[in-house]
Protein backbone atom coordinates (compact mmCIF):
# COMPACT_ATOMS: atom_id res chain seq x y z
CA UNK A 1 0.00 0.00 0.00
CA UNK A 2 0.91 3.44 -0.76
CA UNK A 3 0.07 6.84 0.67
CA UNK A 4 -2.54 7.28 -1.78
CA UNK A 5 -4.32 5.01 -0.53
CA UNK A 6 -5.51 6.15 2.91
CA UNK A 7 -7.33 9.17 1.57
CA UNK A 8 -9.01 7.01 -1.08
CA UNK A 9 -10.49 4.88 1.21
CA UNK A 10 -12.18 7.94 3.04
CA UNK A 11 -13.55 9.32 -0.43
CA UNK A 12 -14.56 5.63 -1.75
CA UNK A 13 -16.39 5.45 1.70
CA UNK A 14 -18.12 8.91 2.11
CA UNK A 15 -18.93 9.42 -1.17
CA UNK A 16 -21.52 6.28 -1.29
CA UNK A 17 -25.07 7.57 -0.42
CA UNK A 18 -26.16 6.47 3.35
CA UNK A 19 -27.90 2.92 2.45
CA UNK A 20 -24.73 1.70 0.32
CA UNK A 21 -22.62 2.97 2.80
CA UNK A 22 -24.37 0.43 5.34
CA UNK A 23 -24.81 -2.38 2.57
CA UNK A 24 -20.72 -1.84 2.13
CA UNK A 25 -20.16 -1.87 5.68
CA UNK A 26 -22.08 -5.11 6.54
CA UNK A 27 -21.12 -6.75 2.80
CA UNK A 28 -17.80 -5.75 2.44
CA UNK A 29 -16.21 -6.04 5.97
CA UNK A 30 -16.46 -9.58 5.91
CA UNK A 31 -15.46 -10.29 2.37
CA UNK A 32 -12.16 -8.56 3.30
CA UNK A 33 -11.23 -10.98 5.73
CA UNK A 34 -10.81 -13.42 2.50
CA UNK A 35 -8.58 -9.92 0.42
CA UNK A 36 -7.05 -8.74 3.68
CA UNK A 37 -7.44 -9.64 7.13
CA UNK A 38 -5.92 -6.33 8.37
CA UNK A 39 -8.73 -4.29 6.53
CA UNK A 40 -11.63 -5.92 8.70
CA UNK A 41 -12.92 -2.77 11.01
CA UNK A 42 -11.75 -0.25 9.00
CA UNK A 43 -14.36 0.92 6.58
CA UNK A 44 -17.08 1.50 9.48
CA UNK A 45 -14.98 3.31 11.21
CA UNK A 46 -13.95 6.37 8.84
CA UNK A 47 -16.03 9.16 9.34
CA UNK A 48 -13.92 12.31 8.35
CA UNK A 49 -15.35 15.87 7.31
CA UNK A 50 -11.71 17.13 7.01
CA UNK A 51 -8.70 16.68 4.07
CA UNK A 52 -6.16 18.28 6.33
CA UNK A 53 -6.65 15.54 8.64
CA UNK A 54 -6.37 12.83 6.38
CA UNK A 55 -3.27 14.41 4.82
CA UNK A 56 -1.94 14.67 8.94
CA UNK A 57 -2.24 11.09 9.29
CA UNK A 58 -0.98 9.69 5.73
CA UNK A 59 2.53 11.87 6.74
CA UNK A 60 2.80 9.98 10.14
CA UNK A 61 1.98 6.59 8.98
CA UNK A 62 4.32 7.01 6.22
CA UNK A 63 7.28 8.67 8.82
CA UNK A 64 6.70 11.96 6.67
CA UNK A 65 4.69 13.91 9.62
CA UNK A 66 6.25 16.52 11.73
CA UNK A 67 5.14 18.58 14.68
CA UNK A 68 2.15 19.96 12.96
CA UNK A 69 1.20 16.79 12.09
CA UNK A 70 1.36 15.27 14.73
CA UNK A 71 -0.32 17.67 17.32
CA UNK A 72 -3.26 17.44 14.50
CA UNK A 73 -3.43 13.59 15.11
CA UNK A 74 -3.12 13.69 18.25
CA UNK A 75 -6.00 15.83 18.88
CA UNK A 76 -8.08 13.99 16.74
CA UNK A 77 -7.63 10.59 18.64
CA UNK A 78 -8.77 11.94 21.82
CA UNK A 79 -11.89 13.14 20.17
CA UNK A 80 -12.49 9.12 20.14
CA UNK A 81 -11.70 6.37 21.27
CA UNK A 82 -12.51 4.83 18.39
CA UNK A 83 -9.62 6.84 16.46
CA UNK A 84 -6.87 4.93 18.12
CA UNK A 85 -8.21 2.08 16.85
CA UNK A 86 -8.11 3.15 13.36
CA UNK A 87 -5.01 4.92 13.33
CA UNK A 88 -4.01 1.15 14.44
CA UNK A 89 -5.29 -0.62 11.91
CA UNK A 90 -4.36 1.46 9.04
CA UNK A 91 -0.95 1.33 10.03
CA UNK A 92 -1.13 -2.22 9.73
CA UNK A 93 -2.59 -2.02 6.13
CA UNK A 94 0.34 0.24 5.38
CA UNK A 95 2.31 -3.15 5.90
CA UNK A 96 -0.04 -4.85 2.70
CA UNK A 97 1.52 -4.21 -0.65
CA UNK A 98 0.79 -6.50 -3.53
CA UNK A 99 0.89 -6.04 -6.70
CA UNK A 100 -0.36 -2.28 -7.92
CA UNK A 101 -3.26 -2.59 -10.92
CA UNK A 102 -4.19 -0.18 -13.03
CA UNK A 103 -8.00 0.80 -12.80
CA UNK A 104 -9.73 2.71 -15.98
CA UNK A 105 -13.12 2.94 -14.54
CA UNK A 106 -15.68 5.50 -14.05
CA UNK A 107 -15.54 5.77 -10.28
CA UNK A 108 -11.48 5.64 -10.32
CA UNK A 109 -11.67 8.75 -12.64
CA UNK A 110 -14.15 10.64 -10.50
CA UNK A 111 -12.02 9.57 -7.48
CA UNK A 112 -8.81 11.10 -9.22
CA UNK A 113 -10.26 14.05 -10.27
CA UNK A 114 -11.38 14.48 -6.39
CA UNK A 115 -8.06 13.41 -5.10
CA UNK A 116 -6.38 16.49 -6.68
CA UNK A 117 -7.55 18.02 -3.02
CA UNK A 118 -4.08 16.77 -1.91
CA UNK A 119 -1.71 18.11 -4.55
CA UNK A 120 -0.19 15.00 -6.04
CA UNK A 121 -1.12 12.21 -8.30
CA UNK A 122 -2.63 9.19 -6.66
CA UNK A 123 -2.86 5.64 -7.47
CA UNK A 124 -5.67 3.04 -6.90
CA UNK A 125 -4.58 -0.56 -3.98
CA UNK A 126 -5.86 -3.42 -5.16
CA UNK A 127 -8.24 -2.87 -1.75
CA UNK A 128 -9.77 0.06 -3.16
CA UNK A 129 -10.08 -1.57 -6.57
CA UNK A 130 -11.66 -4.39 -5.22
CA UNK A 131 -14.09 -2.59 -2.92
CA UNK A 132 -15.15 -0.44 -5.75
CA UNK A 133 -15.95 -2.79 -7.76
CA UNK A 134 -17.88 -4.83 -4.85
CA UNK A 135 -20.00 -1.62 -3.96
CA UNK A 136 -21.02 -1.04 -7.61
CA UNK A 137 -22.28 -4.98 -7.51
CA UNK A 138 -23.82 -4.11 -4.26
CA UNK A 139 -25.63 -1.28 -5.78
CA UNK A 140 -27.00 -3.14 -8.90
CA UNK A 141 -28.33 -5.80 -6.60
CA UNK A 142 -30.05 -3.86 -4.38
CA UNK A 143 -31.55 -1.16 -7.35
CA UNK A 144 -32.35 -4.61 -9.19
CA UNK A 145 -33.78 -6.14 -5.99
CA UNK A 146 -36.19 -2.49 -6.09
CA UNK A 147 -37.12 -3.41 -9.96
CA UNK A 148 -37.47 -7.19 -9.75
CA UNK A 149 -39.93 -6.57 -6.29
CA UNK A 150 -41.97 -3.67 -8.10
CA UNK A 151 -42.24 -5.77 -11.27
CA UNK A 152 -43.44 -8.93 -9.47
CA UNK A 153 -45.91 -6.54 -7.25
CA UNK A 154 -47.49 -5.34 -10.57
CA UNK A 155 -47.46 -8.70 -11.66
CA UNK A 156 -49.40 -9.55 -8.75
CA UNK A 157 -52.03 -7.02 -9.02
CA UNK A 158 -52.34 -6.77 -12.63
CA UNK A 159 -55.52 -8.94 -13.50
CA UNK A 160 -55.58 -10.68 -16.42
CA UNK A 161 -58.85 -12.18 -18.22
CA UNK A 162 -58.69 -15.88 -19.64
CA UNK A 163 -60.67 -17.45 -22.06
CA UNK A 164 -61.16 -20.78 -22.76
CA UNK A 165 -63.34 -22.14 -26.02
CA UNK A 166 -64.24 -25.45 -26.43
CA UNK A 167 -65.36 -26.59 -29.98
CA UNK A 168 -67.83 -28.76 -31.51
CA UNK A 169 -67.52 -32.70 -30.35
CA UNK A 170 -66.13 -31.58 -27.13
CA UNK A 171 -66.44 -30.60 -23.42
CA UNK A 172 -64.08 -29.12 -20.98
CA UNK A 173 -63.91 -29.41 -17.11
CA UNK A 174 -62.16 -27.16 -14.97
CA UNK A 175 -61.73 -24.57 -12.15
CA UNK A 176 -62.63 -20.69 -11.70
CA UNK A 177 -60.16 -19.04 -9.69
CA UNK A 178 -62.23 -18.72 -6.72
CA UNK A 179 -62.49 -22.56 -6.53
CA UNK A 180 -65.64 -22.87 -8.69
CA UNK A 181 -66.21 -26.01 -10.95
CA UNK A 182 -66.93 -25.33 -14.29
CA UNK A 183 -68.45 -27.86 -17.20
CA UNK A 184 -68.20 -26.14 -20.45
CA UNK A 185 -69.75 -28.18 -23.31
CA UNK A 186 -69.30 -27.79 -26.87
CA UNK A 187 -69.11 -24.95 -29.17
CA UNK A 188 -68.75 -22.45 -25.91
CA UNK A 189 -66.69 -19.38 -25.17
CA UNK A 190 -66.01 -18.41 -21.36
CA UNK A 191 -64.42 -15.58 -20.81
CA UNK A 192 -63.24 -14.72 -16.88
CA UNK A 193 -60.30 -12.76 -14.66
CA UNK A 194 -57.44 -14.40 -13.43
CA UNK A 195 -58.82 -13.70 -10.03
CA UNK A 196 -61.50 -11.86 -8.50
CA UNK A 197 -61.57 -8.87 -7.34
CA UNK A 198 -63.70 -6.25 -5.76
CA UNK A 199 -67.13 -7.01 -4.41
CA UNK A 200 -68.53 -9.54 -7.06
CA UNK A 201 -67.24 -12.74 -9.01
CA UNK A 202 -68.33 -11.67 -12.51
CA UNK A 203 -67.45 -13.43 -16.03
CA UNK A 204 -69.05 -13.89 -19.66
CA UNK A 205 -70.25 -17.20 -21.14
CA UNK A 206 -71.54 -17.86 -24.69
CA UNK A 207 -72.73 -21.03 -24.99
CA UNK A 208 -73.76 -24.10 -22.61
CA UNK A 209 -71.98 -24.05 -19.03
CA UNK A 210 -72.53 -25.70 -15.88
CA UNK A 211 -71.57 -24.14 -12.63
CA UNK A 212 -70.82 -26.06 -8.79
CA UNK A 213 -70.22 -22.16 -7.63
CA UNK A 214 -68.08 -22.12 -4.44
CA UNK A 215 -70.63 -20.15 -1.18
CA UNK A 216 -69.31 -16.51 -1.05
CA UNK A 217 -72.11 -14.91 0.59
CA UNK A 218 -70.34 -11.04 -0.32
CA UNK A 219 -69.08 -11.77 -3.24
CA UNK A 220 -72.27 -12.48 -5.72
CA UNK A 221 -71.58 -14.72 -8.88
CA UNK A 222 -72.64 -13.05 -11.72
CA UNK A 223 -73.16 -15.21 -15.47
CA UNK A 224 -73.05 -12.23 -17.86
CA UNK A 225 -74.84 -13.44 -20.98
CA UNK A 226 -75.29 -10.74 -23.80
CA UNK A 227 -77.61 -8.30 -22.38
CA UNK A 228 -79.37 -10.49 -19.65
CA UNK A 229 -77.09 -11.46 -16.37
CA UNK A 230 -77.50 -14.85 -13.71
CA UNK A 231 -76.29 -14.01 -10.08
CA UNK A 232 -76.02 -16.50 -7.87
CA UNK A 233 -74.52 -16.62 -4.28
CA UNK A 234 -73.61 -20.31 -4.01
CA UNK A 235 -75.20 -23.07 -6.01
CA UNK A 236 -75.74 -25.63 -9.04
CA UNK A 237 -76.94 -24.56 -12.01
CA UNK A 238 -76.58 -24.48 -15.77
CA UNK A 239 -76.56 -21.45 -18.43
CA UNK A 240 -77.79 -21.86 -22.01
CA UNK A 241 -76.98 -19.04 -23.84
CA UNK A 242 -75.86 -19.89 -27.74
CA UNK A 243 -75.60 -16.53 -29.71
CA UNK A 244 -76.95 -18.33 -32.97
CA UNK A 245 -79.94 -19.77 -30.25
CA UNK A 246 -83.34 -17.73 -29.52
CA UNK A 247 -83.21 -18.80 -26.30
CA UNK A 248 -81.91 -18.22 -23.30
CA UNK A 249 -81.94 -20.70 -20.44
CA UNK A 250 -80.87 -21.27 -16.87
CA UNK A 251 -81.49 -24.70 -14.87
CA UNK A 252 -80.89 -24.34 -11.16
CA UNK A 253 -80.46 -27.67 -9.35
CA UNK A 254 -80.24 -26.45 -5.87
CA UNK A 255 -79.60 -22.70 -4.04
CA UNK A 256 -80.78 -20.10 -5.73
CA UNK A 257 -80.05 -17.58 -8.42
CA UNK A 258 -81.96 -14.38 -9.72
CA UNK A 259 -82.35 -14.52 -13.48
CA UNK A 260 -81.75 -10.62 -14.87
CA UNK A 261 -83.33 -9.88 -18.03
CA UNK A 262 -82.40 -6.38 -19.87
CA UNK A 263 -85.29 -3.62 -20.00
CA UNK A 264 -83.18 -2.03 -22.76
CA UNK A 265 -82.70 1.20 -20.91
CA UNK A 266 -79.62 0.23 -18.65
CA UNK A 267 -81.38 -1.74 -16.05
CA UNK A 268 -82.84 -5.41 -15.55
CA UNK A 269 -86.09 -7.11 -14.47
CA UNK A 270 -85.38 -9.73 -12.23
CA UNK A 271 -87.12 -13.28 -11.60
CA UNK A 272 -86.27 -15.56 -8.93
CA UNK A 273 -85.88 -19.49 -10.58
CA UNK A 274 -86.88 -22.24 -8.25
CA UNK A 275 -84.43 -25.46 -7.05
CA UNK A 276 -85.53 -27.88 -9.60
CA UNK A 277 -86.45 -25.31 -11.90
CA UNK A 278 -85.81 -24.09 -15.13
CA UNK A 279 -86.39 -20.60 -16.65
CA UNK A 280 -86.20 -19.96 -20.40
CA UNK A 281 -86.07 -16.14 -21.93
CA UNK A 282 -87.87 -16.12 -26.04
CA UNK A 283 -85.31 -13.94 -27.16
CA UNK A 284 -87.80 -12.85 -29.59
CA UNK A 285 -91.08 -12.41 -27.83
CA UNK A 286 -89.11 -11.19 -24.39
CA UNK A 287 -91.41 -14.03 -23.29
CA UNK A 288 -90.82 -16.50 -20.03
CA UNK A 289 -91.39 -20.07 -19.55
CA UNK A 290 -91.01 -22.11 -16.30
CA UNK A 291 -90.53 -25.77 -15.97
CA UNK A 292 -89.39 -28.52 -14.01
CA UNK A 293 -85.52 -29.64 -14.55
CA UNK A 294 -85.86 -32.04 -17.38
CA UNK A 295 -84.63 -35.81 -16.32
CA UNK A 296 -81.25 -36.85 -17.17
CA UNK A 297 -80.02 -33.62 -16.09
CA UNK A 298 -77.16 -34.71 -14.19
CA UNK A 299 -76.42 -37.42 -16.79
CA UNK A 300 -75.75 -34.94 -19.25
CA UNK A 301 -73.52 -32.81 -17.22
CA UNK A 302 -70.96 -35.23 -15.46
CA UNK A 303 -71.13 -38.26 -18.06
CA UNK A 304 -72.01 -36.92 -21.17
CA UNK A 305 -75.46 -38.13 -22.26
CA UNK A 306 -78.11 -36.07 -23.42
CA UNK A 307 -81.58 -37.70 -22.81
CA UNK A 308 -84.73 -36.05 -25.53
CA UNK A 309 -88.17 -36.42 -25.56
CA UNK A 310 -90.15 -35.31 -28.05
CA UNK A 311 -87.84 -33.28 -30.00
CA UNK A 312 -88.25 -32.15 -33.24
CA UNK A 313 -85.41 -32.87 -35.54
CA UNK A 314 -85.24 -29.65 -36.29
CA UNK A 315 -84.40 -28.81 -32.77
CA UNK A 316 -82.53 -31.66 -32.35
CA UNK A 317 -80.32 -30.89 -35.28
CA UNK A 318 -78.28 -27.64 -33.35
CA UNK A 319 -77.45 -29.88 -30.49
CA UNK A 320 -75.79 -32.57 -32.78
CA UNK A 321 -73.93 -29.72 -34.53
CA UNK A 322 -72.20 -29.02 -31.79
CA UNK A 323 -71.87 -32.10 -30.14
CA UNK A 324 -70.63 -34.05 -33.06
CA UNK A 325 -69.30 -31.29 -35.31
CA UNK A 326 -71.87 -32.05 -38.04
CA UNK A 327 -74.66 -30.51 -40.00
CA UNK A 328 -77.98 -31.69 -40.84
CA UNK A 329 -79.20 -30.99 -44.06
CA UNK A 330 -82.97 -31.17 -44.89
CA UNK A 331 -83.42 -32.10 -48.69
CA UNK A 332 -87.19 -32.97 -47.15
CA UNK A 333 -89.00 -30.27 -45.35
CA UNK A 334 -91.17 -32.80 -43.94
CA UNK A 335 -88.04 -34.14 -41.85
CA UNK A 336 -87.60 -30.86 -39.79
CA UNK A 337 -90.76 -31.54 -37.54
CA UNK A 338 -90.77 -35.13 -37.51
CA UNK A 339 -90.35 -36.19 -33.24
CA UNK A 340 -87.55 -38.22 -31.71
CA UNK A 341 -87.59 -39.43 -27.87
CA UNK A 342 -84.02 -40.82 -27.17
CA UNK A 343 -80.55 -40.31 -25.75
CA UNK A 344 -76.90 -39.90 -27.17
CA UNK A 345 -73.45 -39.57 -25.95
CA UNK A 346 -71.13 -37.56 -26.62
CA UNK A 347 -68.55 -40.56 -26.60
CA UNK A 348 -70.92 -41.95 -29.53
CA UNK A 349 -70.63 -40.82 -33.40
CA UNK A 350 -73.32 -39.11 -35.73
CA UNK A 351 -73.51 -42.46 -37.61
CA UNK A 352 -74.56 -43.94 -34.17
CA UNK A 353 -77.12 -40.99 -33.96
CA UNK A 354 -78.78 -41.32 -37.45
CA UNK A 355 -79.02 -45.25 -37.31
CA UNK A 356 -80.61 -44.65 -34.25
CA UNK A 357 -83.29 -42.17 -36.16
CA UNK A 358 -83.60 -44.74 -38.84
CA UNK A 359 -84.45 -47.63 -36.66
CA UNK A 360 -87.27 -45.92 -35.05
CA UNK A 361 -88.69 -43.45 -37.76
CA UNK A 362 -91.71 -44.67 -39.37
CA UNK A 363 -91.27 -43.16 -42.60
CA UNK A 364 -87.89 -44.47 -44.05
CA UNK A 365 -84.81 -42.73 -43.78
CA UNK A 366 -82.09 -42.22 -46.09
CA UNK A 367 -78.55 -40.40 -45.97
CA UNK A 368 -75.19 -39.46 -46.72
CA UNK A 369 -72.10 -37.81 -45.28
CA UNK A 370 -70.30 -35.50 -47.29
CA UNK A 371 -67.34 -33.15 -45.36
CA UNK A 372 -69.27 -32.97 -41.58
CA UNK A 373 -72.83 -32.62 -43.78
CA UNK A 374 -75.35 -34.98 -43.11
CA UNK A 375 -77.55 -34.86 -45.95
CA UNK A 376 -81.47 -36.33 -44.69
CA UNK A 377 -84.18 -37.36 -47.10
CA UNK A 378 -86.97 -39.37 -47.32
CA UNK A 379 -87.07 -42.76 -49.47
Amino acid sequence: MNRETIPALWFFFNCLPPLIKKITTFFILPLGHFINPPVIGVVSLIEMDNNKVWENITNKITGESDSSDEATVQEWISQNKENKKVLDRLLQIWQFNPKQIHDNSTIYNKYLHRKNLFGKRKTVTPFVYYALRISAVLFFLVASTFIVNSILVSTRNEVVVQEIFVPKGSRSTFNLPDGTKVWLSNNSTIKYPSKFIGSTRELEIEGEAYFEVTHKKRNPFIVNIGKNRIKVLGTHFSVTAYPDDNKVRADLVEGRIQFDISNGKGGFQSYMVKPSHSLELDKTSGKLFESKVPDGFYDYWHKGIYEFRNETLEDLALKIDRIYNTQLIFEDEALKSKRFSGTISIDDNIFTFIEAVKSTSREPIEYRYEKNKLYLKLK
